[in-house]
């Protein structure tokens, strides 16, 4: 009966080293999932934000794409003789009808 009075002098495991080191094992893993997290978010965000100003530019180049096509037609109609012609004619000058006489000079 006095053993089973006597207490048992076993050594039982420390459950708080465990838990620290399980503590330290999830903080080791934090720290190293955090900085991947915060370089994931400000990717996807930079990439959204490069995707509208791509779209935005791409816009703004067909517009100005339109704009010199129809610049160069009225340059291209404005040009041309008989435009040129009126254009003058309300100015006062006369499109000739005769053509240039060549200046021959004599060589003396």
């Amino acid at each position: 009966m006095s053993d089973l009075n006597k207490q048992d002098n076993t050594q039982i495991p420390n459950d708080n080293s465990q838990e620290r080191w399980n503590t330290w094992r999830i903080i080791k893993w934090v720290l190293i999932a955090f900085p991947i997290l915060i370089f994931y978010i400000y990717n996807s965000l930079h990439t959204a934000k490069s995707i509208k100003k791509k779209n935005e530019l791409s816009k703004t180049l067909k517009e100005l794409h339109s704009e010199r096509i129809s610049l160069e037609s009225e340059i291209t109609q404005a040009s041309k003789q008989t435009r040129l012609a009126e254009q003058l004619e309300t100015k006062g000058l006369k499109e000739i009808s005769t053509p240039p006489k060549k200046i021959v000079r004599d060589r003396k």
